[in-house]
């Protein structure tokens, strides 16, 4: 009996890991706008309603892609972490890991990030106030920028108004990225490269 329960709990596993892949792959190709249960159903040839009895629509869906590709970016960027000891050099490779995870993921990053139905913007929202307690990534920003001498006795609601404005020239600077798409790779790596240099000065200035 529990091998049966077992197995029918992974075969449902199976199931809504596979939506999930076909909804990001349309995401990825078409944008989250042209999101669609059909178009879902289609990629992994099934009926429309076959995907409700394991979600309870596309926000659903939409809900579910988001925690998967924050949980999996906050992972990338805690294992950057992990490997330095130097805060200026964890700073440094933490937000490039971002910035280039944001720009691998190009038009998906740029769709999901810029819409503003509630739904999105319940996982995605960064500046308000107290981000920090339901951001991860901010959190982690925030930490890093705590391992600074200086900044160690810094209060939070501080460290989190400059860790807000980190994020949203990062976020800035991808987004360009992802629409001037045909600048030179050496540009590119100038403008990160310069954008990380900039940033380290201007926390050293609040140490």
């Amino acid at each position: 009996m529990t091998n049966r329960y077992e197995r029918q709990e992974r075969e449902r596993d199976e199931m809504r890991q596979a939506i999930l892949d076909a909804a990001g792959l349309i995401v990825a190709e078409e944008g989250l706008k042209r999101l669609s249960i059909r178009k879902i159903a289609e990629r992994i040839e099934y009926s429309p309603g076959i995907i409700y009895h394991y979600f309870a629509g596309k926000e659903a869906i939409i809900e579910q892609l988001l925690r998967q590709g924050y949980l999996e970016m906050v992972s990338g960027l805690d294992a950057v972490s992990a490997m330095e000891s130097q805060p200026e050099a964890i700073f440094a490779q933490t937000m490039r890991r971002f910035i280039e995870t944001s720009l691998a993921d190009g038009v998906r990053y740029r769709d999901i990030m810029l819409n503003e139905s509630p739904s999105v913007l319940s996982h995605t929202a960064v500046l308000f106030s107290g981000a920090a307690s339901q951001r991860e990534a901010l959190a982690l920003l925030i930490r890093l920028l705590r391992s600074f001498d200086r900044l160690k006795e810094k209060q939070d609601d501080e460290l989190e108004l400059t860790a807000q404005v980190i994020w949203s020239g990062a976020f800035g600077l991808i987004l360009r990225l992802t629409v001037e798409k045909d600048l030179p790779a050496a540009q590119k790596e100038r403008l990160i490269r310069h954008y990380l240099e900039t940033t380290l000065i201007m926390i050293k200035h609040l140490e």
